[in-house]
């Protein structure tokens, strides 16, 4: 019986269609870090300085370069040979490679001046020893009077841009730390232990925070809590005084509406007694009406009596 992902060999196993399985890959990130002369590196508390670490640290100032990219924003990159160099340090001038898996010319025609403009595309794959790889694209243009030279200068282009795409994998120090905001040509360590220190640094802020900060951060709360609970007592006063001055001025009111009952009566019982003219003359109340009784002649005699009495 045959099946359609094998096929049989002369001994009669199968034998799997996609080849022979690719082998263990060896991790050599964990070996520490060798200085031209061969001797060990070592950071400023004399620890070594494994591959891992060099390649997660932010990439050196000489080996940047910044350039002007579209809307006319500044953008910062690592040279090519800045590149080959990182790759040589770490890796050993032998430890790696590089290889074009395809390249494209996509646009060659002369402009108003009569010069050749050309453009390339390439995808090339960066490999080291144990097996390990990876692989990007890139783009170049070239403007020359020569063809050739215009060629030559878009294909290297391409290549050169695709190969720094490509090595970028392997880890920060190799331009991938460009790609976070805020990183750049004038934030770059000028040498290895400014790198190295620079790391360690933020290593103990993404373990234990920013001990400034959070001390910071405390006091700040504090603040804001003491202010708060002051205001808060602040309101409190606030409305107990205008409790306070609102039941005063009730009182007031009411004292005031009192004295003006009072002040009211008495000037009604002066208006009764006597009333002043514009002259200060005294007129005496006015006399009462006559009173009309419609009871026997005697009793009406008696009235009238009492009237002229009272009226005299």
């Amino acid at each position: 019986m045959h099946f359609l992902d094998e096929t049989d060999d002369t001994q009669g196993h199968r034998a799997p269609l996609h080849g022979p399985s690719r082998p263990q890959l060896t991790d050599t990130t964990n070996e520490p870090m060798q200085n031209y002369d061969g001797s060990e590196m070592r950071d400023s508390n004399s620890q070594l300085v494994y591959k891992s670490q060099f390649l997660s640290t932010h990439p050196l100032w000489s080996d940047c370069k910044e350039r002007v990219g579209y809307g006319g924003k500044k953008f910062t990159y690592v040279s090519g040979d800045g590149v080959i160099r990182t790759m040589n340090a770490i890796f050993g001038h032998g430890g790696w490679s590089s290889h074009i898996i395809n390249e494209k010319v996509i646009q060659s025609e002369k402009d108003d001046r009569g010069r050749w403009y050309v453009g390339y595309v390439a995808t090339v794959r960066v490999s080291l020893l144990n097996g390990s790889s990876h692989e990007d694209c890139g783009s170049g243009e070239g403007i020359n009077e020569s063809k050739i030279k215009a060629h030559e200068k878009a294909i290297k282009s391409a290549v050169t841009d695709a190969m720094k795409r490509a090595a970028r994998h392997f880890g920060e120090r190799l331009g991938n730390a460009l790609y976070v905001k805020g990183n750049g040509i004038r934030t770059a360590p000028r040498t290895n232990r400014d790198a190295l220190a620079e790391l360690e640094r933020k290593d103990s802020l993404n373990l234990f925070g920013n001990q400034v900060a959070l001390r910071s951060g405390s006091t700040e709360e504090k603040k804001v809590a003491g202010t708060t609970a002051s205001a808060s007592g602040n309101a409190e006063a606030v409305r107990t005084a205008a409790a306070a001055t609102l039941a005063g001025s009730a009182a007031a009111a009411a004292a005031g509406t009192q004295h003006f009952a009072h002040q009211s009566q008495t000037s009604s019982n002066n208006n009764t007694n006597r009333t002043l003219t514009h002259s200060g003359r005294i007129i005496p109340p006015p006399a009462p009406s006559p009173i009309v009784s419609r009871g026997p002649p005697q009793q009406q005699q008696q009235q009238q009596q009492n009237y002229h009495h009272h009226s005299t």
